[in-house]
């Protein structure tokens, strides 16, 4: 009597694991036919049993679950196909990697793998559509599952600097400098791009690691053979922290590299300027207007020199007793006021709006008594 009541209970027991298996099975039907909802009360029985709940077909139908329902929403813009379950593609990610720990015998392992590279695209989309709304965060964290499938040991593929960009673009623009320096500092070695250089540079100096900030762009200025957007913005920081003397000597290497470039002249005149030395500024500014001579703001800070030097000539003028000399160093300040006339009205044509430019020529309209000029201006 015993031995039967035993194989009873082993036949309830059968009964019971392939009765919950059933469940897995229907549910593999009704994601063919697109029965989402369903197949979702069924799988999630299954997962709830405590013996399909170790089967490694439960978690890969789960999977599949996710990310076919939400492969089908974003075709049909269907929100509750997409939100089927919260974090549905990572959960989709979480139970296809459940499976293959559950499935001794890999039977599913090419199964997955398959899913796997529809499935990172499926990341890579969310990753954009996240990033678009500005919800960087996220983005980060989609793009992030991305490139962890695709280094997964089942697939193994080729690093994809496309997407690794775009999850350093994310983690820079979330503020994670850490991750920002992780993802930018390989592009950043591979050369990958200039723009990924700078943005190492910046993500550096956010983290207040000035010296590798700048180490970082005189890096990539070697390797992008100074390119212009990378000089210009490390010659504007060391003008800005007073190392002048480094700035030029980087414009000077710069100008080696690249002599017909007319703006490395005018950075170098501008460095030049503010350290108040007008006559190498000016020098620079003539060289840089024989590469260009449309540059309405170059010509404005010619203009700004030769006054500058007129200035400080008027200055020294007024602190002469003897009138002799007075009015030699008074002819010499009002030739350089008129030399700036010359190139500010030359700056004013090219562009009337530019309210600095009218105010310097007004001011020297006034000091040179051109009063027909500045009722015009005025």
């Amino acid at each position: 009597m015993k031995r039967s009541i035993g194989i009873v209970l082993i036949v309830c027991m059968a009964a019971s694991v392939s009765g919950q298996k059933s469940k897995v099975m229907a549910a593999m039907q009704m994601i063919e036919t697109e029965k989402f909802l369903e197949a979702k009360e069924n799988i999630e029985l299954a997962v709830g049993n405590e013996k399909t709940s170790r089967w490694h077909r439960t978690y890969f139908t789960r999977g599949l679950l996710c990310q076919s329902a939400y492969e089908t929403g974003i075709k049909k813009n269907d929100q509750k196909l997409i939100k089927l379950y919260p974090d549905q593609l990572f959960l989709a990610y979480d139970s296809y990697e459940m499976a293959l720990k559950l499935d001794a015998r890999e039977r599913l392992k090419n199964t997955i793998k398959q899913k796997y590279y529809l499935l990172s695209n499926d990341f890579r989309a969310h990753g954009k559509e996240l990033y678009q709304k500005k919800e960087y965060g996220e983005s980060l964290r989609a793009f992030e599952n991305a490139l962890l499938i695709m280094k997964s040991d089942l697939i193994s593929a080729k690093t994809d600097t496309n997407l690794v960009y775009n999850t350093a673009l994310a983690a820079y623009e979330s503020q994670n400098w850490e991750k920002a320096i992780f993802y930018l500092s390989g592009l950043h070695e591979d050369a990958y791009s200039s723009t990924a250089s700078q943005l190492l540079s910046f993500a550096y100096l956010n983290s207040g690691d000035t010296l590798r900030s700048e180490k970082v762009i005189m890096e990539a200025l070697e390797i992008y053979e100074y390119e212009e957007s990378l000089l210009m913005y490390l010659v504007n920081y060391l003008s800005k922290d007073n190392r002048t003397a480094r700035a030029i000597e980087i414009l000077d290497r710069a100008i080696e590299v690249c002599p017909e470039n007319f703006r490395f002249f005018w950075a170098r005149g501008l460095v030049y300027q503010k350290m108040g030395l007008n006559d190498k500024a000016i020098e620079n500014f003539l060289l840089a207007t024989e590469f260009s001579s449309e540059e309405a703001e170059l010509y404005y800070h010619l203009g700004v020199s030769y006054s500058n030097i007129g200035i400080e000539l008027r200055e020294s003028a007024l602190r002469i007793n003897e009138n002799n000399i007075y009015m030699e160093l008074r002819e010499q300040y009002l030739d350089k006021f008129r030399e700036a006339v010359k190139w500010l009205e030359r700056s004013y044509k090219l562009d009337p709006h530019k309210k600095e430019t009218v105010s310097a020529l007004s001011q020297l309209y006034s000091q040179l008594q051109m009063k027909e000029e500045l009722d015009k201006m005025q």
